[in-house]
């Protein structure tokens, strides 16, 4: 049986959820709840197989999954998910998944592109955090149109505009913003940095390292936990996390697959 989990039911899943191994999910449980949707697979007696959610609001088809058991069958939710939701049958799916549940999770879906390997890295070594730079500043309101501008020219695919409501800092070149960095999840609970570049004409001074660097004390006054995410391929920024800090707290993958086609067409 697939249908929508109740509010009771989500409320259930956090005490018994890896926040690290289903950090997207997680997100989608507690910072993200509002404006999204979970669809779950049952058992003939009420186990909980697995989960899908969508998030509403991304310029993107946003996933998350949460796979319990073996036997959860994603092609069926997703199929149900997309009737539910009226998804195009040309859209293309997002979601993260831990590399634990990539095997399982594979062999039921037709990639859009080959998946690319993400690192979760936390702030664990808090004395190699560098002193803070007087450049780097809180940015405010009047900013924000100068921020939106860089990650549209950067192409930071995950940048939402409600992400402005948490602080973001940067580094001012006269009027014009060199480099700047914000947080997608900023609460208690726990803090995820992201929306993190410096303008190609800035590049090689050091400025991401010092927007990372306050990024992440302002983070570790809000919460003990600090988090980021990084491609494997991204060695420059995984060396600079690293020298400020961070370790690679699990190993995930990005994926991009196509929606099913209707049955009946």
């Amino acid at each position: 049986m697939i249908r929508k989990l109740t509010p009771e039911e989500l409320e259930a899943i956090p005490a018994s959820l890896d926040r690290e191994r289903h950090f997207l999910y997680y997100s989608y449980l507690t910072f993200r709840k509002p404006r999204t949707t979970h669809y779950g697979q049952f058992t003939d007696q009420g186990g909980l197989l697995g989960v899908l959610a969508f998030l509403e609001g991304l310029p993107f088809y946003a996933f998350s999954v949460f796979p319990v058991h073996p036997s959860f069958d994603f092609s069926a939710v997703l199929a149900f998910t997309k009737k539910e939701l009226r998804l195009p049958d040309e859209a293309i799916g997002n979601f993260i998944v831990h590399e634990e549940d990539m095997a399982a999770l594979s062999g039921q879906m037709a990639f859009a592109k080959p998946p690319e390997k993400l690192f979760l890295m936390k702030h664990i070594h808090h004395q190699m955090l560098p002193a803070a730079d007087p450049r780097v500043q809180r940015l405010e309101p009047s900013h924000f149109d100068r921020i939106e501008a860089l990650m549209k020219k950067l192409g930071t695919m995950a940048f939402s505009a409600e992400e402005l409501q948490y602080p973001f800092y940067g580094v001012m070149d006269n009027e014009r913003l060199a480099a700047a960095g914000g947080y997608h999840i900023y609460g208690a609970d726990y803090v995820e940095l992201g929306n993190i570049g410096t303008d190609p004409a800035f590049r090689r001074q050091g400025l991401g390292k010092m927007v990372c660097a306050a990024l992440t004390r302002a983070g570790a006054a809000a919460s003990p936990n600090v988090y980021l995410n990084v491609f494997e391929q991204n060695e420059a920024a995984i060396r600079l996390y690293r020298s400020i800090g961070y370790e690679t707290v699990a190993i995930q993958h990005i994926i991009q697959f196509f929606m099913p086609a209707d049955s009946h067409k």
